[in-house]
């Protein structure tokens, strides 16, 4: 039996391990080294520095459920494939829902409270994450409009501007890869809080979805909540709703890059 359960914590080490091993990278082996040749290279910095905030909770997240998986799976079974099976229930219990549980061990008033309290922060980098990708955006904008004003005022010729849009349009390639990973993990989050808010307010989840789709058209900015000792559910829902439109406004963004590469960042549009 003690035979079984060291075998069994030692898999769960090695299966968390392999959970992080696939998901860790250097800031560098995503944004790539400045060779100077980017003019929006501070801004993509500025971008991808604000994505480590929505990829650490999560990973940690699974990585626990994986862990606490493979543990069970291995002293059920006492076989690596009763681990790997555990580890795969275990990382889906570490995700979906999971934030919620958690936050309802210490009670639900203090659940309502630590996620009205978590809310404020990630609305606050969500702010963050927007002004850099549009930072971004729009020096990626500046550098098409420079190499077409200087092709239509004859100053590079057509060889020329042609090598430098496809120098931007594959800057921009790169920069939507980094802002779509962000995003990726911007809607995992925000399912999380979603599913958090409809256990405080059974129906919120539709509600805020419905919401937003018609306030997405007045891109219309919502004042920032302030955080209190107590909080209702009624702002917890508000605030799950800000964070909501935010990720919105940041996933159309996103998906604008490709736009810019597509129909910006080429001669035919001169």
């Amino acid at each position: 039996m003690r035979s079984n359960r060291v075998r069994a914590s030692l898999l769960s080490v090695t299966i968390v391990a392999m959970a992080l091993s696939g998901c860790v990278t250097t800031q560098q082996d995503r944004i790539g080294a400045n060779d100077g040749s980017d003019a929006c290279y501070q801004y993509r910095v500025a971008l991808d520095s604000t994505g480590n905030y929505y990829a650490e909770d999560m990973l940690k997240g699974a990585a626990i459920g994986a862990g606490a998986g493979a543990l069970t799976g291995a002293l059920a079974g006492g076989n690596l494939k009763s681990a790997l099976i555990g580890a795969a229930a275990g990382a889906a219990v570490g995700t979906l829902g999971g934030y919620w549980n958690s936050r309802m061990q210490q009670g639900r008033d203090q659940a309502i409270l630590g996620v009205a309290n978590d809310l404020d922060a990630e609305n606050q980098n969500l702010d963050r994450t927007q002004v850099a990708l549009d930072q971004l955006v729009n020096c990626r904008r500046a550098e098409i409009a420079r190499v077409k004003a200087d092709y239509k005022a004859n100053r590079i010729g057509k060889p020329e501007a042609e090598q430098r849009l496809a120098l931007i349009r594959g800057q921009l390639d790169k920069d939507y890869t980094i802002a779509s990973a962000i995003n990726q993990n911007i809607v995992k989050r925000r399912d999380e809080y979603l599913i958090a808010a409809d256990n405080i307010e059974p129906g919120a989840a539709a509600k805020i979805r419905t919401k937003t789709a018609v306030k997405a058209q007045t891109k219309k900015k919502p004042a920032k909540q302030t955080t209190t000792a107590a909080a209702s559910p009624s702002q917890v829902v508000q605030r799950t709703n800000t964070a909501f439109e935010t990720s919105e406004r940041i996933n159309a963004s996103t998906n604008a890059i490709q736009q810019i590469a597509q129909k910006e960042a080429t001669l035919d549009a001169v």
